[in-house]
């Protein structure tokens, strides 16, 4: 009897697999589409016979970040007197939007006045060095898109020693994601995302049989599509991940120091310590307990459609040595107002 389940429900995960592989596949060249299509899928593996365009897409995500702060707020459910204080603060407490781009491509990005997506780029004959990995295209569809953190007040250092703040309405029509689709995939999905991205690379395709450890499909991408979170709700994610944080925190010294962080952020008004607490900077050659008592509260990584220009910049800031040079650029000078040099506490 064993034997003869087994074989049914081998056979029915065969028929899914079908199914799922015989739907209408979506555009590769929209972003999001990947995960709208896993979405389509989960509800009926039949072909719904109708194109996911750009305000389908769009309209999705909206739908599937509303459902999402409706279960965190559900599972939450009920909030301490400071956590609702902290979820209620944050709505005033704007989230800063920064890119962070290695010195060596800011010349072509002043030349083109724009932060490009991969697609773009690639129109214009650029090759980048931050360029986005073809996994996260697989997963869902990253090439059409233009990177920055949300939460952190300089941004990721590890992506480039140039800061470009945006202005936090280039939010308009944007989404997020609590991490990028690499962390996601070998962190939450346990896959080698490392191999993966190199065969990629190499111009090799991914095993497509689902139980290959280097396979991305509909599995990787329904999950990945409940982490979708629209501009409306970024704060409202980010307090609730705070929240996670704090009743998360054990009985150590480190727990203590999160809990004292925490206290911090509701009477702190100044913008830039308040986010400096929430996401404190990296530091190198601490303990591991120094490490844990520094836990970010935490980090939406947004993703903006094709480009964003100069004129959804506020400053361009560059290594302080660099900045002589940069302004010498023929290319800097329309776009002087914006830059300056990184402050020293700046990484």
């Amino acid at each position: 009897m064993r034997y003869r389940c087994l074989s049914i429900l081998t056979l029915a995960a065969s028929l899914v697999a079908t199914l799922v592989a015989s739907a209408e596949t979506p555009s590769k060249d929209l972003a999001g589409a990947p995960l709208a299509h896993a979405r389509q899928t989960a509800i009926d593996a039949r072909a719904f016979h109708g194109e996911l365009d750009a305000e389908k897409i769009a309209k999705w995500m909206q739908i599937a970040s509303t459902c999402t702060m409706a279960e965190f707020e559900l599972f939450l459910a009920p909030l301490t007197t400071d956590e609702q204080k902290l979820l209620d603060k944050m709505q005033s407490m704007p989230a800063p939007i920064v890119n962070r781009l290695h010195f060596e491509d800011l010349r072509a990005v002043l030349k083109s006045g724009q932060l490009s997506s991969y697609y773009v780029e690639e129109e214009q004959g650029a090759h980048l060095a931050h360029t986005t990995p073809a996994l996260e295209d697989e997963l869902y569809g990253a090439y059409d898109c233009v990177f920055a953190s949300v939460g952190p007040p300089d941004g990721s250092p590890r992506y480039g020693d140039v800061v470009i703040r945006l202005a936090d309405s280039v939010r308009q029509g944007a989404w997020a994601t609590p991490f990028s689709g690499m962390h996601f995939m070998y962190a939450v999905r346990g896959k080698d995302a490392r191999k993966m991205q190199d065969m990629l690379a190499a111009g090799k395709s991914l095993p497509t049989a689902p139980t290959n450890p280097l396979s991305l499909g509909f599995d990787d991408r329904l999950h990945f599509s409940h982490y979708v979170v629209t501009e409306k709700h970024w704060n409202r994610a980010l307090a609730y991940q705070a929240i996670l944080v704090l009743r998360n925190a054990d009985d150590t010294p480190a727990g203590t120091q999160i809990r004292q962080r925490f206290g911090e952020l509701l009477t702190e008004n100044d913008t830039r310590k308040f986010w400096t607490t929430f996401i404190p900077a990296r530091e190198e050659n601490i303990t591991k307990a120094e490490a844990a008592a520094r836990e970010p509260f935490g980090y939406l990584e947004g993703k903006f459609d094709n480009r964003l220009t100069t004129a959804h910049m506020t400053a361009i800031e560059v290594p302080a040595e660099k900045l002589a040079e940069v302004l010498s650029w023929p290319e800097t000078q329309a776009h002087r107002q914006l830059i300056r040099a990184k402050a020293a506490d700046v990484p």
